[in-house]
């Protein structure tokens, strides 16, 4: 325990830098307070489930929360490829550490970030959310919804940064990736509203999966596919940290 505990310190000291936490809390701040509140004036309120009807910008504000996973998700696979590069990971496994202890570490840090900058980016974004009311049940809904996503993201960003030769490749190669997986997400628009090829990619999107459970814990806005939605989700979660354990044993020292 004690050398998850160092490894997991060494992490968040190696991720915790100024340019990628005003990257991780702006992004999603600019959604929310500009575009939601530009677009929200020409979009009517409209039905998100379970009766409730809320404005553009309470659906835009609570969809912008769940970015934080992708930008956690992104930290993972860059650290990786950094101690990589500059030999780190060769000298963490000549020390006490064992791969599995070093890949579950970089996992456990991602989720600490990402819930954390979840729950700034719900707190700045209160204004905008108010009216809300959050119980138990909601907490859960919404915890566990961040959970699966971070792991997804997290997972997935480090067998890109195992598959991909160089930092150039993967910064460009999980950029444009994690731009697909925002733009065909339910973050910005009900997928159910979108153009048919849209819907259809959406159906395998993490992100809207995500999405739509917080967005059911936050408004009490359970829907009847929701059991499905969560399933998908944990599934596809399952799927891709199996993938980027497999991909991470594969690294030859």
């Amino acid at each position: 325990m004690n050398v998850m505990v160092r490894l997991v310190y060494r992490n968040l000291r190696a991720n915790l830098d100024k340019g990628s936490l005003f990257f991780e809390l702006i992004f999603p701040l600019f959604f929310i307070f500009i575009q939601g509140a530009a677009v929200s004036g020409i979009v009517p309120p409209f039905d998100i489930g379970n009766g409730r009807v809320v404005s553009y910008s309470l659906f835009l504000a609570a969809g912008a929360v769940t970015l934080t996973v992708i930008n956690g998700g992104t930290n993972a696979g860059t650290q990786l490829w950094f101690d990589r590069r500059h030999g780190m990971f060769e000298q963490i496994l000549m020390g006490p550490f064992t791969r599995a202890q070093y890949i579950f570490s970089i996992i456990i840090t991602t989720l600490i970030i990402g819930m954390a900058a979840s729950i700034l980016v719900f707190v700045f974004a209160l204004p905008v959310l108010s009216g809300i009311s959050i119980t138990l049940q909601a907490a859960l809904l919404t915890g566990f919804a961040l959970f699966l996503g971070t792991i997804f993201f997290g997972a997935f960003a480090i067998t890109l940064s195992v598959a991909l030769k160089s930092s150039e490749a993967f910064q460009i190669i999980s950029t444009v990736a994690f731009f697909i997986f925002l733009f065909t997400s339910s973050v910005f628009f009900p997928v159910d509203r979108a153009p048919g090829y849209i819907q259809a990619v959406s159906l395998l999107n993490p992100l809207t999966y995500t999405t739509d459970m917080f967005r059911a814990g936050l408004f009490d806005a359970a829907t009847t596919i929701l059991p499905l939605e969560i399933t998908t989700l944990s599934i596809e979660a399952a799927i891709m940290f199996t993938v980027a354990v497999a991909a991470f044993r594969r690294i030859k020292v």
